[in-house]
């Protein structure tokens, strides 16, 4: 089983909060939209060209399914929410959810130059706010915890993430 899942808007550092945790547990780390690619056997770039995004939802949800089963540390895409199966998976796991909350002046200043995210270029700082607002509730409908990221290292981040995971293990040996 999954040790944390995190999930976050673009720029928030899933990936690499999710490699340094997997690092420290000594675990793998799992990328959801790499996952995704492997199953779809293209790009997610292709994916939305060929069909759709309704249709890269679908393949997303499935793929977030099967990543359950799987070990390691997951990182999401920043839409994962977008879909209400994937909240409602997200909501009904007894995984830990992590949501990196990160501020949209901080999210643009990180990815405002990286070519790989023709959202970015698309959308404009305006547009990229406009979408952090519509989904950042959705965001904390899925998160059992959130971990402020805009002034903290990814070690910090996961150092955070990890205090949190340990209080739910001792919580948890107290119930048991």
């Amino acid at each position: 089983m999954l040790d944390v899942i995190l999930v976050g808007f673009m720029g928030t550092g899933k990936t690499t909060v999710g490699e340094v945790l997997a690092a420290n547990f000594k675990r793998p780390q799992i990328d959801l939209d790499d996952e995704i690619v492997a199953t779809a056997g293209k790009s997610i770039k292709q994916i939305f060209a060929d069909s759709g995004e309704p249709a890269f939802r679908k393949l997303e949800t499935e793929v977030l399914r099967q990543a359950f089963a799987k070990s390691g540390i997951l990182s999401t895409g920043g839409g994962v929410v977008e879909s209400a199966p994937n909240r409602e998976l997200l909501q009904q796991t007894a995984i830990p959810v992590i949501y990196l909350q990160t501020g949209p002046t901080t999210i643009f200043e990180r990815i405002k130059d990286d070519d790989g995210r023709p959202l970015v270029q698309q959308l404009g700082e305006a547009g990229l706010r406009d979408l952090w607002q519509r989904r950042e509730p959705l965001y904390q409908s899925v998160a059992n915890h959130i971990v402020v990221t805009d002034t903290q290292t990814p070690e910090q981040v996961s150092q955070q993430i990890q205090q949190f995971l340990a209080q739910v293990a001792l919580n948890q040996e107290k119930l048991a």
